[in-house]
């Protein structure tokens, strides 16, 4: 019976994730072929017709869609990123004659830079035909990423030469830049005034020209652009190569995509005045970048208290416990809050009752806040006596 039982958990573990991901094909009338592409879809997405997801693009899709799969869902688990739609092109099998698409899809002239022949139908590809495609069946929404390495890691910056720009967020795994391309590159990343993603990496091990380039672009290039609005993150990794930089770079890569989406952190806004102030920013922020509508998080609730508390911004403490409250009822925080300012102006009467109306929302298992609102409760009872 054990057995059986055991058997018919695999199998929905496996069809439920064969569900998710797959395979698909597009008709391009621009590149006269048809093209194979790998699709991944999240785990709400037929539970919800009209919910849209930001998009992760990536070229190479034959090795680099799994490695974005698996970091994304490990970053899901930790609430770090949100749900998203994620797509591979493949371009690494061979063709006709005997080449990969890759090396058409995204061949550039030595001397501009700049994509040539049938790498610029390519691009008019993913703008004109894939994107809409996409759109329609997968209902992907406004924020999209693009990823590419090594040569497609190069290919990946002419999006950007774009006046409107396609993509928000730009992953590029040991990319070789052309010479020419350099200053284009430059200028276009100058002129864009909204918020924009980049993230660039190499490895001790990758291959020499490539980490020669990256490193002085690093700094001459990427590391000049002085925008607040440009969220650039570069990785040299020690001991990878060329090839182990892609599963390497990639949970990095997510992050600094997703960096203004994902939980505050104690330790890098333990300073931060007006906490409540920023806590709101952050929400509109993740609004207006990733056109997603979130509730706040219990978890960035309850690091803005504890920052408020140790700075002392009664009124902020006053503020969040009436928003936390009216988010979240039946857990004890607001009321936790909302009781200790109604302490700080001696109002014992109602700060007990806040007390223990935290005390009666606690989860039997969190014992440390079991007692020590035992301890308030029994504090608040003795000043009232008194």
């Amino acid at each position: 019976m054990k057995s059986i039982m055991l058997g018919m958990a695999i199998l929905f573990f496996n069809s439920f994730f064969a569900q998710s991901t797959f395979l698909d094909s597009i008709s391009s009338r621009l590149l006269n072929e048809n093209r194979k592409i790998r699709v991944y879809l999240p785990e709400s997405f037929n539970r919800s017709e009209h919910k849209t997801y930001p998009l992760i693009l990536t070229l190479d899709g034959e090795y680099m869609f799994h490695s974005i799969v698996g970091s994304a869902e490990l970053l899901l688990f930790g609430n770090e990123i949100p749900e998203v739609v994620i797509v591979g092109i493949d371009q690494n099998h061979r063709n006709k004659t005997y080449k990969k698409p890759r090396e058409i899809d995204c061949k550039y002239d030595y001397k501009t830079g700049l994509p040539v022949e049938k790498a610029i139908a390519f691009k008019k590809f993913i703008l004109k035909e894939l994107i809409p495609y996409l759109e329609t069946k997968y209902r992907i929404g406004k924020f999209r990423t693009v990823c590419g390495h090594s040569f497609t890691a190069n290919y990946i910056n002419y999006f950007l030469l774009e006046k409107e720009l396609p993509f928000d967020a730009f992953i590029a795994i040991s990319p070789y830049i052309p010479e020419p391309f350099e200053k284009k590159l430059y200028k276009a990343l100058d002129k864009k005034t909204d918020w924009l993603f980049y993230y660039l990496s190499t490895g001790e091990n990758d291959f020499p020209q490539h980490r020669e380039s990256i490193l002085k672009l690093n700094n001459s290039l990427f590391g000049r652009i002085l925008s607040a609005k440009f969220k650039y993150k570069f990785d040299d990794f020690d001991k990878e190569t060329h090839l182990s930089l892609v599963g390497r770079s990639m949970p990095f890569a997510l992050r600094n995509v997703f960096s203004i989406y994902a939980p505050i952190r104690y330790k890098t806004v333990k300073y931060q005045k007006e906490i409540l102030n920023y806590l709101l920013q952050k929400y509109n922020r993740i609004q207006k970048i990733y056109d997603i509508k979130l509730k706040i998080r219990p978890w960035d609730l309850s690091v803005a208290s504890e920052i408020a508390l140790k700075n002392n911004e009664w009124v902020s403490i006053k503020k969040l416990g009436d928003l936390t409250v009216s988010l979240y009822p039946d857990i004890s925080d607001g009321y936790a809050l909302l009781a200790q300012y109604e302490e700080k102006e001696s109002n014992y009467q109602k700060a007990l009752e806040l007390y223990q109306k935290a005390y009666d929302r606690l989860r039997i298992k969190n014992i440390m806040k079991k007692i020590s609102y035992d301890e308030n409760i029994k504090r608040i009872k003795e000043k009232l006596r008194e």
